[in-house]
């Protein structure tokens, strides 16, 4: 049976990431702050790189806020994670997980036109997280989000014009 237990917890300190992933891309933000802890912290500052100027954010209600207004609500949005290494506790209770996430930001409404590549951004990040079983759902304790590389205009960060 701990074999068992052992996959099962692995494989939900993998999926609130993943939720954490697609509550983003969908703007859902009751998805997405059920995905943290009440005390969580996300640390954005590495994208600093990328001319950004984010201090890290406790409470889940602030994470959400900012994630939405910064990304979730403001543009369209696709996160694909992958290669993920999970290091579990004894007790199967709680984790530390690192994986790679190549996130598309392109401005709303702007998806489908030609010049669509003047007006988006590919990253390559890597996810830093520990995550924690409370009751019977994992949640996201602290996340840092590190980027590797970028693509694409900073533009898709700026306010639309009419």
């Amino acid at each position: 049976m701990g074999c068992i237990t052992e996959i099962l917890a692995r494989q939900a300190a993998i999926d609130v990431v993943l939720r954490y992933a697609d509550a983003l891309d969908r703007a859902d933000e009751n998805l997405f702050e059920f995905c943290f802890a009440e005390d969580a912290t996300i640390d954005l500052s590495p994208f600093s790189v990328l001319g950004m100027d984010y201090k890290p954010i406790q409470g889940r209600k602030e994470i959400t806020s900012a994630c939405m207004s910064a990304v979730g609500t403001t543009m369209e949005t696709t996160h694909s994670l992958t290669n993920f290494l999970v290091k579990l506790n004894e007790q199967n209770t709680a984790a530390s997980i690192t994986c790679y996430s190549e996130s598309q930001h392109i401005k709303i409404g702007q998806a489908f036109h030609s010049d669509s590549q003047d007006s988006s951004l590919i990253v390559k990040c890597r996810y830093e997280a520990t995550v924690a079983q409370q009751g019977s759902e994992w949640k996201i304790e602290s996340l840092k989000v590190v980027p590797l590389w970028s693509r694409g205009s900073m533009t898709v960060f700026q306010p639309a014009t009419e």
